[in-house]
């Protein structure tokens, strides 16, 4: 899938991109606490913002087509700390829940955003989840694309995923989670997620490690909330659970699906979003 001013090759052939076209595209750059965070402000309409994981930078969420499902919103596509076009701070303090919490809050600010809907991928959800359960005045509603915790579960297992990647290099741990998968994810994605460094993926997963873990959070969040994910990455049935301790859920589980195919397989994903949103 490759990437132009205008179009983007998907499975369906060549297809316009809506957001090529418009005229208020903006890039603009803000500092919170002196780092500095970069991100796309494009379309006119509800406000959604989407939030990448671990690895990559917001211009995964166009180039893999999610943005095509949703005309007519404003859409925010942060490139957070560590990532994309954004400050990479070093030390763990820099990398706390809570700094990347304050990050979206911050970027809704500049933007003139009160609320708005969030879309997070892998860690991204994380933020989003923790982030509407503070601040539910600022979430209009929350998309989560990945696995869940349990009830209960604590992050602690972070650390060890942390000491991991650093012995292994974040691509080559990347290259295994894709290896393990049904189908291999798109070179275009496995070159985004890993010009994320090394260290900047592994100081957020260790610096989260005595965070709550988003089961804690799912009580207290109000804004009606979607969790998709990959039946691989279900296997203790979380979503379903996560559904019965949300005020107002859904889980879809995508049959034969992983944690990277949940995400770049849009052409099942990004409708079930669309769909969802409007309905709110």
């Amino acid at each position: 899938m490759a990437v132009g001013s205008a179009t983007v090759s998907d499975r369906s052939g060549e297809r316009s991109k809506w957001w090529a076209h418009v005229r208020d595209v903006e890039m603009p750059v803000i500092s919170r606490d002196g780092v500095r965070l970069h991100y796309e402000d494009i379309g006119i309409g509800p406000a959604v913002l989407w939030h990448t994981g671990g690895g990559g930078d917001g211009t995964m969420w166009r180039t893999s087509g999610y943005l095509d499902e949703l005309p007519g919103r404003r859409h925010l596509l942060l490139d957070h700390r560590g990532h994309g076009r954004s400050d990479q701070p070093q030390g763990l303090e820099a990398h706390r829940l809570d700094e990347y919490m304050a990050d979206v809050l911050a970027v809704l600010d500049a933007a003139g955003v009160d609320q708005a809907a969030m879309v997070g991928y892998s860690d991204g959800g994380r933020v989003i989840y923790a982030l509407a359960a503070r601040h539910p005045e600022r979430v209009a509603a929350v998309v989560g694309i990945g696995g869940v915790s349990l009830p209960q579960e604590t992050y602690a297992w972070r650390r060890e995923l942390a000491r991991e990647v650093r012995q292994m290099g974040f691509r080559s741990w990347l290259e295994q989670m894709s290896e393990s998968e049904a189908e291999a994810a798109p070179a275009w994605l496995m070159n985004n997620l890993a010009a994320t460094s090394t260290e900047m993926f592994a100081l957020e997963v260790e610096a989260w490690a005595d965070a709550p873990s988003e089961s804690s959070h799912f009580p207290h969040i109000e804004a009606p909330t979607l969790i998709i994910c990959g039946e691989d990455e279900d296997a203790d049935g979380a979503a379903e659970l996560a559904v019965k301790a949300l005020p107002s859920g859904k889980a879809v589980v995508l049959p034969g699906f992983g944690h990277l195919q949940a995400f770049w397989r849009s052409e099942t994903t990004a409708p079930i979003i669309r769909d969802f949103l409007a309905a709110g």
